[in-house]
């Protein structure tokens, strides 16, 4: 008879802030026997397991899976099949395994590359976490959009025209700014909406910062997001954090 498999789980973790994750996913941490920790880079360290490692039972196993930042797309494939198949091995022998994954697992995830190798014998729970995005506009009650306005979520990357989403878009988030920070800066400023925007980095860490004053910033962290609201922010600037 065959063993049974094991559940697989993507969870989000939110951005920072250890009391941002779910209930549901505080439970399913403390119940799984395997977490995944992806990383960039191996021997970086995880910032979804520093989030949530409250949450984990002492004796969970942590799975380390490196998951480059490189340019080449079919080599990127590569490690994303092979890391399907460490985690296919773990589920196989029985075990109940969590993917952990910053902000949402849905949005913007490697956990989705995951999913696409996972068996369908498998089943999967997928457990919704707070986005960058949706985390920065409560932080700073700020909505992200009133009535009938629209909203895009945009992952900058050198093919992005920033000029044309900003023309055609009443609200905007745009995400992986550090990838090419001057250039958005510019279409910012050239588009008159520099009194516009809020730049939060490292939403609900000790090291948080916030930026309203794009036109002095050289360069953001890695982990910055974007939101622009073309009905301006200075009705609710009163609310920010000084």
């Amino acid at each position: 008879m065959a063993s049974k498999l094991g559940k697989f789980y993507g969870i989000g973790v939110g951005v920072g802030d250890p009391e941002n994750i779910t209930v549901k996913a505080a439970k399913r941490l403390h119940e799984v026997d395997v977490i995944v920790l992806p990383e960039a880079k191996s021997g970086e360290g995880s910032t979804a397991f520093n989030i949530v490692k409250e949450y984990v039972k002492p004796e969970v196993e942590q799975l380390f899976l490196e998951f480059p930042m490189i340019r080449d797309v079919e080599a990127r494939k590569v490690f994303r099949k092979n890391n399907a198949d460490v985690i296919s091995a773990e589920l196989e022998k029985g075990k109940n395994v969590a993917f952990l994954t910053i902000g949402d697992p849905m949005t913007y995830s490697t956990y989705t590359y995951v999913l696409e190798h996972i068996s369908d014998d498998v089943e999967v729970e997928t457990i919704a976490g707070i986005t960058s995005f949706n985390s920065i506009a409560a932080r700073l009650n700020i909505p992200l959009m009133v009535g009938d306005e629209d909203l895009k979520i945009v992952s900058v990357s050198r093919k992005t025209d920033v000029h044309k989403e900003i023309e055609n878009n009443e609200n905007l988030v745009l995400m992986k700014i550090s990838r090419d920070f001057e250039r958005i800066k510019r279409a910012i400023i050239e588009t008159g909406n520099k009194e516009n925007i809020v730049i939060v980095s490292n939403c609900g860490k000790e090291n948080e910062e916030i930026i309203t004053d794009i036109e002095n910033v050289e360069s953001v962290h890695y982990f910055s997001t974007l939101i622009l609201k073309k009905q301006g922010i200075d009705e609710w600037k009163r609310f920010l954090k000084a």
